[in-house]
C-alpha cells in the first residue's frame, strides 16, 4: 500500500527523479511505505527499494530520464492499444 508520509525519509518526496543504487537506475518516487519507497521509470517498470538506497537525481540522471520516457513514447507511437 502506497502512503504519504508527512515527512518523507531524507529528503525525499513525491515525483523526485533518484538513483536507485541497489538497483543502479534512475527512477521517480510514486509513494513510500515503511522503509520502502516506491519507484517508477517511464517505461512502466515499478519497483520497491529502500529509502537509504536512494539519492536525489542529477542533472545528467534527470535528462536521462526524459531521453528514456521520450524513447519510450516514439518505440510505442503508432502502435495499437489494447
Amino acid at each position: 500500500m502506497r502512503t504519504r508520509s508527512a515527512t518523507p525519509p531524507g529528503g525525499l518526496r513525491i515525483g523526485m527523479v533518484v538513483y536507485d543504487r541497489t538497483y543502479e537506475m534512475v527512477a521517480v518516487i510514486r509513494g513510500f511505505t515503511g522503509p520502502l519507497v516506491h519507484l517508477a521509470r517511464p517505461t512502466g517498470l515499478e519497483w520497491q527499494s529502500r529509502w537509504v538506497s536512494v539519492r536525489p537525481g542529477t542533472a545528467y540522471e534527470q535528462r536521462q530520464l526524459r531521453a528514456l520516457a521520450a524513447l519510450h513514447r516514439l518505440r510505442h507511437k503508432g502502435l495499437p492499444v489494447g
